[in-house]
């Protein structure tokens, strides 16, 4: 199933992308109100179930119009936000260039305040240093499972990045981690080998699959949990392919600028746009 979360009267609310509309899963009693509710049920595989049940039923008031609503992030409400860095072979050589590759995951993290929507227009701070980085997203689950998978963009303001060893200060301003605008269970996606592309303005930046991470999700998770315990909602950025402009020389650079739109698309999740302002 494709989950989606969309604003009701200000708040973020769960919802299915079928065939026929959106299904707003408020609309019914005793259904999950929000993604991160759903990720904490302890019998999953019966609520999505029935969530299919209702949806296969749905009709009236239940039903939206996908031109009319507005989008929230994908999952709201979580505790934690990490990421991983370096993940693709050909991004780490562009990165750092003659240098070995990672042996383990390398970790660091966005606050919530990052945080945004499909759709959403995202403000740019005092920098003309700013990157964007397609990425397949993770939603954790209860007990260290992975529940869904989801499009997202780890923004990234370079200069402020680079300026330290830590990497915290140009990764999480306001808007700088759009998700969504779906989310697919991960029992419902076994294909790992799904297409993954940035387009700026429709020109394609980046290009490769999902299969070329040099850390499984699963191997992500099993290196984080120990470490830093993951709970239900809680979400993983895990790696960009090559393309990015940091790996540009400097003379090709052409950063992101007020008026750009950004498009990440992964096969079968969908495509997640913002307009950069």
């Amino acid at each position: 199933m494709k989950f989606l979360q969309f604003y009701k009267e200000g708040i973020p609310t769960l919802a299915v992308k079928t065939e026929a509309g959106i299904v707003d899963l408020s609309s019914a009693p005793g259904m999950p109100k929000t993604m991160k509710e759903l990720c904490e049920l302890p019998d999953v595989n019966s609520a999505l179930a029935e969530i299919e049940s209702f949806c296969a039923k749905a009709r009236g008031g239940a039903l939206l119009n996908e031109a009319e609503i507005k989008f929230a992030p994908v999952v709201t409400g979580m505790e934690k936000i990490v990421c991983i860095g370096l993940n693709y072979i050909k991004h780490a050589e562009e990165c750092h260039p003659g240098q070995p590759l990672p042996t383990e995951p390398t970790v660091f993290a966005k606050f919530g305040n990052a945080l945004a929507a499909h759709g959403m227009d995202i403000k740019l701070p005092q920098s003309k240093c700013i990157d964007y980085e397609a990425e397949l997203v993770l939603i954790m689950g209860r007990d260290g499972k992975v529940f869904a998978y989801t499009t997202g963009n780890d923004l990234s303001i370079r200069d402020w990045q680079n300026s330290t060893s830590q990497w915290i200060c140009g990764k999480t301003f306001d808007n700088f981690a759009p998700v969504g605008p779906y989310a697919v269970n991960a029992d419902a996606l076994t294909n790992r080998h799904l297409a993954i592309e940035c387009r700026v303005n429709g020109e394609v930046r980046q290009s490769d699959f999902i299969d070329q991470m040099i850390f499984t999700p699963e191997q992500i998770v099993a290196h984080l949990m120990p470490r830093i315990p993951l709970k239900a909602g809680d979400i993983i950025f895990t790696g960009t392919p090559s393309g990015v402009m940091l790996g540009y020389p400097e003379d090709q650079k052409n950063w992101l600028k007020a008026g750009d739109v950004v498009e990440i698309s992964i096969e079968e999740i969908g495509t997640l746009r913002n307009r950069l302002v």
